[in-house]
């Protein structure tokens, strides 16, 4: 055990006393002129903090030992921050004393209810060391507040940003309760962003890029301190369309004459596109300037003017609406879609295609090590419990009395809405189905899971899994290939002219959507790790004539995403009090950057939630 001493310019002395974390932080602050006193108790339990009140920073020179101070502004400002009437509202920082090396910010987050004023009489101080105990009973004037219990569903992007932002509305003392999530991952945290290991470095299988106008992520990524690289996967030098028959278009190194090759082929439908677009991305931008959080997916298109869009197919809006002609929508604009969703355009919705077509653009970017580390990091910011390999069987809402209306047994409205969650332990194997079984208790259950891949019962609640609107979701088939080159004489292309990614244009009959060079690079045989993307399993007979000596690393089937038809309904994102589904969002689009937005809104819904309840 450490001790921190020392004192403040109105008398005040107080006294921090550092444990390990398997035991008990207790630190008083007593007034020695009967000012007041207070104590404030805190423990530690699975790796959180719990305290009270005034948030210490102790900061360190450089990490040296020596020269510590509690910095005095950060001290003023939180006192600030609570009611001032709570804790001495006179009271002035002015010279601390040094003290021992901690590393932590100790965030005091129960609320005060201290004894204010005169030291009442019937307090008798005792500065016997061998009553140190019983004096920090005697002095404790805090009602400890249950924590709000909160959880979610699902540790991928979605899941895991949730959690980030929920904790971030805590830390801005928008909810005013202490805090505790559990995150429940049937698998294994970072959701569709995974990757494997080829000869020692990853090669992404999930969520691949980052867009640079993709906000949050951005600031996500700044935050938690992760490295990005610039994607390779997207700036191919030599990327070529192929509808089947010949190459509709060729890459030039020079942009200009790119562009000036679409226009000579496709006259205005290129700068007609492109207005659009911008249109859309502009109008889209705005949606994270909103003051007050949507309540369904239909009012944030709405608010944006976006509505229509998510209504139609690109064919339908590109071609019918905008005059963009049927050439360069299948030729060109064509391929983004089907490299990004795998989808094609006279099904795929036309906001998702506009979204899927600016990803596109150049700048994109990962982070090093792969984007599952996203997740990683948000969710060890929060200091969330993880219980992975466990996976929701049920969700049943029940109606507990609160503890001061026993009596109200058959008054539901001044009843407590608590959710059970029975979830499974897939790690346990000994055959006992009860062994595997656990149930908790939340205040509060974010689903960010689709709804489609879970088996979730719901009990208790005027809906079932059958009734909420779903999609279905699209089987991606992935291969990672080991080859010297593409084949280019198999596809028409000129022998010296080597490829090194190949996008479709629209055809149905395509066996694959993308053929290109790996962002893992090169083997050490001087090899190319090459990435398809395909309707369905390739036969090595064909992958043997696409490349020059191939090898298959590894085939991977997996539901990538929705298909993004248009929405004829759109999933509740309240789905019931206390019960958010986070995933609804992605009927509409589905990216990281959007499953972001999703998951800040619904942090922002919760604390609108416990607000609007507390003040009931």
């Amino acid at each position: 055990m450490e001790q921190i001493t020392g004192s403040i310019n109105n008398g005040l002395i107080y006294q921090l006393s550092r444990y390990n974390k398997s035991e008990y932080l207790e630190s008083t602050i007593q007034s020695s002129d009967n000012l007041g006193f207070l104590t404030i108790q805190a423990r530690f339990n699975n790796n959180n903090i719990y305290c009270y009140s005034i948030t210490i920073y102790i900061l360190c020179e450089n990490g040296s030992e020596k020269d510590l101070i509690l910095e005095k502004e950060n001290m003023v400002r939180e006192i600030k921050r609570m009611n001032p009437d709570s804790l001495y509202g006179e009271l002035e920082v002015d010279n601390i004393l040094f003290g021992t090396k901690i590393n932590l910010k100790y965030f005091l987050t129960h609320t005060l209810k201290p004894h204010i004023g005169p030291t009442p009489h019937n307090h008798q101080h005792n500065n016997n060391n061998n009553n140190e105990k019983d004096n920090i009973k005697s002095h404790n004037h805090f009602e400890q507040v249950e924590p709000i219990k909160i959880a979610i569903i699902g540790s991928g992007i979605g899941g895991s940003s949730c959690a980030y932002y929920i904790n971030e509305e805590f830390l801005a003392d928008r909810i005013h309760r202490p805090i505790e999530i559990t995150v429940f991952e049937k698998e294994k945290v970072g959701g569709r962003t995974r990757n494997i290991d080829i000869q020692g470095k990853y090669t992404e299988l999930g969520g691949s890029v980052v867009h640079p106008l993709n906000e949050n992520i951005i600031g996500l990524i700044n935050k938690l301190g992760l490295k990005i690289k610039k994607s390779e996967e997207v700036d191919n030098n030599h990327l070529v369309i192929w509808n089947g028959n010949e190459f509709v278009f060729s890459q030039h190194p020079y942009t200009i004459v790119n562009l000036l090759k679409m226009l000579y082929n496709y006259y205005m439908s290129p700068i007609k596109f492109k207005n659009a677009r911008d249109d859309v991305i502009n109008k889209f931008l705005k949606g994270y300037n909103n003051s007050e959080p949507f309540k369904t997916v239909e009012e944030f298109y709405t608010n944006l003017g976006l509505l229509e869009v998510t209504k139609s197919t690109a064919k339908e809006h590109f071609c019918d609406k905008l005059g963009i002609s049927t050439e360069f929508v299948e030729d060109i604009l064509s391929a983004g879609m089907r490299v990004n969703y795998n989808q094609d355009y006279d099904n795929l919705s036309a906001f998702a295609a506009f979204i899927g077509l600016a990803g596109t653009d150049d700048g994109l970017f990962s982070v090093q090590g792969g984007n599952y580390q996203i997740s990683e990091a948000l969710l060890n910011s929060t200091n969330a419990k993880v219980l992975s390999t466990h996976e929701v069987i049920e969700i049943e809402k029940v109606l507990k009395n609160n503890h001061d209306d026993d009596d109200n047994d058959d008054d539901n409205e001044k009843k407590q809405i608590i959710y059970k969650i029975t979830s499974k332990n897939l790690a346990n194997n000994n055959g006992d189905d009860n062994d595997q079984l656990s149930i908790d208790e939340f205040d509060i259950v974010v689903i960010s899971t689709p709804i489609e891949f879970s088996k979730i019962k719901f009990t208790g609640l005027p809906f079932t899994h059958e009734t909420l609107p779903k999609k279905d979701y699209k089987r991606v088939h992935v291969h990672l290939i080991a080859a010297h080159s593409i084949n280019g004489e198999y596809f028409g292309y000129p022998k010296d002219h080597p490829i090194d990614c190949i996008l479709t244009a629209y055809n149905k009959s395509l066996p694959f959507f993308s053929l290109c060079e790996n962002s893992r690079g090169k083997l050490d045989d001087g090899r190319q790790v090459f990435k398809i993307f395909a309707p369905k399993k390739i036969e090595s007979k064909l992958i043997d004539n696409f490349f020059v000596k191939p090898e298959l690393l590894h085939y991977h089937v997996w539901s990538a995403y929705p298909v993004l038809t248009p929405a004829e309904k759109f999933p509740p994102i309240i789905i019931d009090d206390g019960l958010f589904y986070n995933n609804a969002f992605e009927h509409s689009v589905s990216t990281i950057e959007t499953t972001t937005i999703s998951s800040k809104n619904t942090a922002r819904l919760i604390t609108n939630y416990l607000n609007n309840n507390n003040n009931n």
